[in-house]
């Protein structure tokens, strides 16, 4: 090999290259460190000679690294000598691990000057007069793990003077250089078929893993490292394996690792690095230098496969790759910080020579840029498991824990090799227990009775305190109760009993909770209904139904229904007359109390059956949660939620219990911050329930103390964002936050996160959900259905008290869904499977991650995005539908749908949104219909959703724009920019077609009352919802003429066919 003289310099390795490139911003993440134990007399100063002599006689220990202005990449340049740097100590301790990790690791810190030298430093540790410790420290540039030992015991071994086994020159590493560089731009046969096998591999590469414990960082910190030691047992058991499978002890650690690494992330294929010594070739066998490479290893771990099956292929995976390792370039993409690394050892035991005992204590090698590294040195009768990592991406807790679940992982894999690696445990007994058990011990006190008869219960205490209002009407308990015992008198006329189903189809008001307490005291379950669904939609949930109570100017909106139909507003002499007194008790704590229908797969919403006892536990745990019975004078409570959603549930039914009044906010109200803040001014709020996103908009058109509540603010129904969390503790408001969580199947909810001064350590943009409240289990579980360690992700199941009844006259979806509880002490006992994705904290709070399916929330709603493209596929000329919520930068969803139409059939995307509104809720119908000639697929023929184009930019194409003219339309264009986030705004743009809801058009109205000093009602939006109508109701407005605030109407309702408010 004949290497090339460039400016006084060489050309660096590819292995140099890389690294040098890494090590710019990071150059204290890398080392290569070694250090010995010394037994015996030690002459310092002859020691530092002898040292200096052996550096010197290998070029690439007195090698600088110089390059001129402008240049990024410099040259090695070669020294005469290298006189290391020295230094000396006195210590005093018999724990020498200890104390080499601690020399170790300060040694690290230094940094090396790489132009002027030297590369090498030493330190002399003195224990003791006949003991003493070692430490060499190495540029990564200049040495590798295999140089470390063979310097560390020549050292030794001139020291005490025996001839160096190495006599004659040893390679020169420039040489070694010149070589590796020719032959990765070499294009001789076996160099092209060296490339293509990793240009093969690394086509395959996937993207890296992310831990769930990680957290994202920017900024790099100095990597951090922990021990954990396997004892001997343990090692045995692994020797055995590996002998048993013609393999090394290091390989079946590294299967191990890999398979840790799938469970954690639930990723089945993904690359690891492995490092690999380099001197395949007998020429290199003794060479010192950087010579070692991190090769990208595939894993492939399906759920099935059993670990000695996963360590034959990494085996046969790691031996493939050796025979092409010299072919593979550094520069790509594994070495990046992104990767997760394995490096192996193998300790010796003593050793002598001349006077000296000695033996190896520690060994660091930290080379290839990565995040994660697990370094494996196998002892005589233990094994050291090392795990470095970049300490901004990862907290050690949570490094602990994964050295502990790696244990029993091994352990378990080496006892029982044929185990599916997928049931291989990962807890240990005592965090079994604890997860199970201990963060499950709810258990509490609640009432035996009905939900109606813990009203009645404060009807006869306060009587004359008010129980429910609406504006400007109330009701006390007293009169309340009296007429929902009419009411009810006259449904038991009707047959209505126990189970009865009764459908609820009226606006809010007093009356409706008459009707709803009324359905109660007759025994039947009441069916609550959005006024605002289609007729099909109604026909739908009133099967099974018996009598449906409604007000006349609701009659036009009931579909054929075969029931008894009574107008609470219309036809009070059937019931006005009948008994004030309670009827006589005939459901029981069993029996059902509601039913609340939520979207559907497969396109027939699904109706979950609440029993009492289900409601009478959550409705007791907030009510003694937020301490209801310790205020004389009763709590206020606003509902802004549609009874046809539980979300209201967490409100209504806690204040009737405890003696608080509860207050109907109109929907009118309740989505117009102006008119909430006037409504707070006359009657100030204790406690509000709400969906984050509703709270956000109206936080952001007004200030938050004319909105917040004065005691506690519930949030729920979806996602609670730190940036909401931080917007409210920033303000003035006194109130405490609780997230809250829980799917309508096991009763409105089923954990809480009381926030108070929390503080998100994870710096995670969302609040966890919490802990489980009284008599209600949690798990996270696996797809075995086995509980999960803290930290790492599973399918959220939920058991207890609020575990409902499934879904009416869906036994097989109920069978599907609510499952035999394994943890639970009887037979009989269900968990429910939610199919939301999360994880338990540290603490015990649970931390919400997504979803396992196609089921979203928009604005507190549930919705099936397959319910909506089945409805999309039964439609004329429709061949293929998807739909999708995408997440604008709020985070807020807007469901786009695309469409791909018969080729022997017109349609139109208008026509489309009209016949789903004939068949969906108004908050399931997509605020964009684009039509696409075909869709895209990805390579394996699925629908490849991320290149769906967005609703903004598909407008863009198709439309022609017109330029606001007027500086009303202009300032108007700019406020619609801003809050719905497109990149300009034609006249002729329709507000709620490019995406705006309900929502977005209160903060339109409320910017418009800033901006004009114009008072405009938000009905004008729903009436005229183009740019340039709203822009010209303005200048009516501000020449005087006259746009009362007032209900929007039902017919402007009809206008706003993208309706997806979780107010409604």
């Amino acid at each position: 090999m004949t290497e090339t003289l460039v400016n006084g310099g060489y050309f660096l390795s590819p292995q140099q290259k890389n690294l040098w490139l890494a090590q710019q911003g990071a150059a204290k993440d890398s080392r290569s460190q070694i250090a010995f134990l010394l037994k015996g007399l030690v002459e310092a100063e002859r020691l530092r000679s002898v040292i200096n002599e052996t550096a010197s006689h290998y070029e690439i220990l007195r090698t600088v690294f110089r390059r001129k202005a402008g240049m990024k990449i410099p040259f090695q340049v070669i020294l005469d000598r290298c006189d290391a740097a020295w230094e000396m100590r006195e210590l005093s301790s018999t724990n020498y691990d200890q104390v080499a990790q601690e020399l170790l690791e300060a040694e690290a810190t230094k940094e090396f000057d790489f132009e002027r030298g030297p590369l090498v430093r030493a330190l002399l540790a003195k224990l003791d007069t006949e003991t003493h410790i070692l430490a060499l420290t190495f540029s990564p540039l200049c040495a590798d793990s295999y140089s470390l030992r063979k310097l560390g015991i020549e050292i030794l071994r001139r020291y005490a003077g025996h001839p160096n086994p190495a006599e004659s020159e040893p390679l020169r590493y420039v040489q070694f250089s010149q070589w590796q560089s020719e032959l990765l731009e070499g294009g001789d046969t076996a160099a092209r078929d060296g490339k293509a096998f990793w240009s093969e591999r690394m086509r395959k590469a996937t993207e890296p893993l992310n831990l769930p414990f990680e957290r994202k960082s920017e900024v790099m910190s100095g990597m951090q490292s922990l021990t954990h030691i396997l004892e001997a047992p343990t090692l045995s058991n692994i020797e055995q394996t590996a002998a048993g499978s013609n393999t090394s002890v290091a390989v079946v650690v590294l299967t191990a690792w890999q398979s840790l690494l799938s469970r954690l992330t639930t990723r089945a294929r993904f690359m690891t690095g492995v490092i690999f010594n380099g001197r395949e070739y007998e020429e290199l066998s003794d060479a010192v230098g950087l010579i070692a490479k991190m090769l990208p290893i595939p894993v492939q771990l399906e759920k099935d496969f059993r670990f000695l099956e996963i360590l034959g292929r990494t085996r046969d995976a790691l031996a493939e790759a050796a025979g092409w390792q010299e072919y593979f370039d550094p520069s790509a993409v594994l070495g990046t910080e992104s990767s997760i690394a394995f490096h192996s050892t193998i300790l010796p035991g003593w050793d002598q020579v001349g006077g000296i005992e000695f033996r190896i204590l520690q060994e660091q090698m930290s080379a290839e840029p990565c995040k994660l590294r697990l370094f494996c040195a196998q002892g005589e009768s233990r094994l050291r498991l090392e795990i470095h990592y970049h300490g901004s991406r990862f907290a050690r807790e949570d490094i602990q824990r994964l050295a502990q679940q790696l244990e029993v992982l091994l352990e378990a894999a080496v006892a029982n090799p044929q185990t599916a690696v997928s049931r291989l445990p990962l807890m240990s007994e005592v965090e079994r227990e604890r997860i199970l058990v201990e963060w499950n011990k709810t258990e509490a006190a609640y009432p035996a009775e009905c939900i109606h008869k813990l009203f009645e219960q404060q009807v006869a205490r306060v009587p004359d305190r008010t129980a429910v209002r609406c504006e400007e009407k109330s009701l006390s308990y007293r009169e309340l109760n009296e007429q929902s015992n009419r009411l009810a008198h006259a449904l038991r006329k009707l047959g209505v009993g126990p189970d009865s189903l009764v459908a609820v189809l009226l606006d809010r008001s007093v009356e409706m909770m008459v009707a709803v307490l009324a359905i109660l005291k007759a025994g039947g379950a009441y069916v609550p209904l959005n006024t605002d669904n289609p007729k099909a939609r109604l026909q739908q949930q009133l099967d099974g139904v018996a009598v449906l109570l409604t007000q006349l100017d609701l009659l036009t909106k009931v579909p054929e229904f075969g029931g008894e139909t009574l107008c609470l507003d219309g036809e009070q002499t059937k019931w006005n007359s009948k008994s004030s007194e309670n009827p006589e008790l005939t459901a029981t704590p069993e029996d059902l109390a509601y039913v609340i229908y939520t979207s559907g797969s497969t396109g027939v919403p699904k109706g979950v059956a609440v029993r009492h006892r289900n409601l009478v536990n959550y409705a007791w745990f907030i009510a003694k949660e937020l301490k209801l019975w310790d205020d004389i004078e009763g709590l206020q409570f606003a509902s802004v939620s549609t009874l046809a959603s539980d979300l209201g549930n967490t409100c209504i039914y806690p204040a009737l219990i405890s003696g608080g009044c509860l207050h109907l906010l109109p929907y009118e109200v309740a989505t117009d911050a102006h008119r909430i803040a006037l409504y707070q001014d006359r009657y100030p709020i204790d406690v509000l329930k709400i969906v984050p996103s509703h709270l956000a908009a109206l936080l952001n058109s007004a200030r938050p103390e004319k909105i917040l509540p004065r005691k506690y603010l519930i949030t729920g129904g979806e996602t609670l964002t730190q940036k909401l969390v931080s917007k409210i503790a920033a303000s003035d408001a006194t109130c405490q936050i609780i997230n809250h969580y829980g799917p309508t199947e096991t009763t409105v909810g089923s954990l809480i996160r009381p926030l108070g001064g929390y503080e998100c350590q994870r710096e995670a943009a969302n609040i966890p959900i919490g802990r489980p409240i009284a008599n209600t289990r949690v798990y996270v579980l696996d797809e075995q259905l086995q509980p999960v360690p803290v930290g790492v992700t599973g399918e959220l199941y939920i058991a207890g008290a609020g575990v409902t009844a499934g879904y009416l006259g869906q036994p097989e979806r109920t069978e599907e869904h609510f499952l035999v509880d394994p943890f639970a002490t009887t037979a009989e006992a269900r968990m429910y499977r939610t199919g939301d994705m999360a994880r338990y904290l540290e603490d015990g709070n649970v931390e919400f991650l997504g979803r396992v399916d196609d089921q979203v929330k928009v604005r507190g709603f549930r919705i099936e995005l397959g319910e909506i493209e089945a409805v999309l596929h039964r439609q004329p000329g429709v061949k293929q539908a998807v739909v999708l919520a995408r997440e604008d930068e709020e985070h807020e969803k807007q469901l786009v749908g695309y469409v791909v139409a018969d080729r022997e059939q017109n349609v139109a995307a208008e026509e489309l949104r009209k016949l789903l509104k004939e068949q969906l809720p108004e908050y399931m119908v997509p605020a964009a219909l684009i039509l696409l000639e075909k869709l895209p697929l990805t390579s394996n023929g699925k629908v490849d959703r991320m290149a769906l184009p967005k609703p903004e930019e598909f407008a863009a194409q198709e439309k022609v724009y017109l330029a606001p003219s007027t500086p009303t339309e202009q300032i108007l264009a700019r406020i619609w920019i801003e809050l719905l986030q497109c990149p300009r705004v034609s006249v002729d743009a329709n507000f709620f077609e490019l995406g705006g809801h309900s929502l977005t058009a209160t903060q339109v109205i409320s910017r418009v009352r800033e901006q004009f000093a114009v008072e405009i009602a938000v009905r004008t939006l729903f009436e005229t919802p183009t740019l340039g109508g709203l822009a010209a109701a303005i200048d009516m407005a501000k020449a005087g003429g006259t746009l009362t605030d007032g209900p929007i109407t039902r017919a402007s309702r009809e206008v706003y066919i993208e309706a997806k408010l979780g107010t409604r």
